[in-house]
């Protein structure tokens, strides 16, 4: 099952996160924290590299990068989950979130190399939110989404698990919808939305798989 469950704690009942790229916040405003690691990941901050690992901050603007066969899951304050797969790199560039009900969000999120997951989180059940993702390809508007996207099949792949994600490319744009992918092969619109084969969908989920930990003796 692709879905996780999660227990978002409020530290404050009233916190409020807002964190654009355009309000110059200090480098180490706290915007998540990691919660897997696998082989190497990097964050870099203000030309800084830090080893990630279990429990490290991800600050507003972190550039992290998965190394070879490496794995990165973190989790942010509003309980979005993203994992990177191998030799991926991502940006959070906004984050908007009020826990009082009846605000808005937004979410923007940049996946440059790499395959990827998405879960969405609470910023996503804001009346009037806006989350997105941005690719290699064009963007994601997301809607109670888990989404998977990266290179396939010598092209660029987007599956959704649950939810709704329009991509829109220079070239075109497709709905997608539970179950539905499409392929984009360079500058060539997206393939229309469909199931994907069996055999894909397997690599794709694999491509984000971390491996399991070794057992205690």
């Amino acid at each position: 099952m692709y879905l996780r469950s999660a227990i978002y704690r409020l530290l404050a009942p009233v916190a409020i996160c807002i964190f654009t790229a355009g309000f110059g916040l200090a480098d180490t405003v706290t915007v998540g924290n990691v919660d897997k690691v696998q082989a190497q990941v990097e964050a870099t901050q203000a030309g800084q590299k830090r080893a990630m690992a279990v429990g490290s901050d991800v600050y507003f603007k972190d550039v992290c990068h998965s190394g070879h066969e490496a794995r990165l899951q973190a989790t942010l304050k509003d309980g979005t989950q993203l994992t990177l797969g191998a030799n991926a790199t991502m940006v959070v560039d906004e984050f908007v979130y009020n826990p009082l009900p009846f605000t808005s969000g937004a979410l923007s999120v940049r996946v440059t190399k790499g395959a990827f997951l998405f879960v969405g989180g609470k910023v996503e059940e804001k009346t009037g939110a806006k989350v997105n993702i941005q690719t290699p390809v064009g963007t994601l508007g997301v809607r109670g989404t888990t989404v998977w996207g990266g290179p396939i099949d010598k092209g660029y792949g987007v599956i959704v698990l649950s939810g709704e994600v329009t991509l829109t490319t220079t070239t075109g744009t497709v709905v997608l919808r539970q179950g539905q992918g499409t392929m984009v092969y360079g500058q060539a619109r997206p393939q229309s939305a469909r199931p994907w084969p069996a055999d894909r969908m397997k690599r794709a989920v694999a491509s984000v798989t971390l491996a399991n930990p070794p057992a205690a003796r």
